[in-house]
């Protein structure tokens, strides 16, 4: 069994990827769907096991989800969703398969776990700081001891943008933070607010995320998803732009980013016509 937490870990995976290696994805997450990708970039075949009726179904839209199943299966990934894992099995300490709760048995020469990803707290807890779903932090990254801050994954803080607290699990998070923290502890101007952003690299695509799509009821499509060039606008009832999902649709992000960051209301036409270039959207 494998995990993925550190660069060795990164390389025990890369080192079991052979060509002709049967790898199992429990978890059709960004993470798995990412080793999924680099799996069959090595030559290696990869099952996704994923218990929910679509992969990314706890982070993406199902536009997105459908998107990126189907591609990676064009990509030759095998994708089992409704699968529940019931043992992994193996013989003289090696993992000879994944037997899921329908008594299937998915022959594997690995597995790799990426479910459940919970906020590493455990130091905060013990030194009797504040913990609700990870290190509860305000707008500084300071903790309930003001001689304490937290930044990164691991931290609950206030997403003032959305008006409620939330934790954020990306690189860009954690370096907004630390910019908050420096600012605060070297008594300078605090960093301008950010618009929450995050990533994901899978073959040639190259998915980037702004914002998050709170209170939203309606997603406008921009681009031609059957090309893997477009963006979904996640809007509220009156317009306001809340998230934005771009594949390979860098102009779409950037935009986007600045859209969101304005509270800017967008008609579902403005959206979809292309010949408005995004310039002219995010003025």
């Amino acid at each position: 069994m494998l995990e993925l937490r550190t660069a060795a870990d990164a390389d025990r995976l890369k080192a079991a990827l052979r060509p002709g290696a049967k790898l199992a994805v429990i978890g059709g997450g960004y993470i798995g769907l990412e080793a999924a990708a680099s799996a069959r970039g090595l030559g290696a075949e990869a099952i996704v096991i994923e218990r929910e009726s679509r992969v990314l179904a706890r982070v993406a839209c199902p536009i997105l989800s459908d998107f990126f199943q189907s591609y990676h299966r064009a990509q030759g990934v095998t994708i089992e969703v409704d699968a529940q894992v019931q043992a992994l099995e193996g013989t003289g300490g090696r993992i000879t398969g994944v037997r899921l709760g329908d008594g299937r048995l998915i022959p594997s020469d690995a597995a790799l776990i990426g479910v459940g990803a919970v906020a590493n707290d455990d130091l905060a807890r013990s030194a009797g700081l504040t913990c609700q779903n990870g290190i509860v932090v305000d707008l500084v990254a300071r903790t309930d001891d003001p001689a304490i801050f937290a930044i990164g994954d691991c931290t609950s803080r206030p997403l003032p943008l959305y008006e409620r607290i939330g934790r954020l699990e990306s690189v860009p998070n954690a370096l907004e933070q630390a910019k908050q923290a420096a600012a605060m502890i070297c008594d300078k101007p605090a960093p301008a607010p950010e618009v929450p952003w995050f990533w994901s690299d899978q073959y040639d695509l190259r998915l980037q995320i702004a914002g998050m799509p709170f209170d939203t009821t309606d997603i406008v499509v921009r681009g031609d998803v059957a090309a893997a060039k477009f963006a979904l606008f996640h809007l509220q009832s009156d317009g306001t732009v809340q998230a934005i999902e771009a594949v390979n649709a860098a102009p779409e992000f950037m935009g986007g980013r600045r859209i969101i960051a304005r509270r800017k209301r967008l008609t579902r036409a403005r959206i979809e016509d292309m010949s408005i270039s995004m310039q002219e959207l995010a003025a």
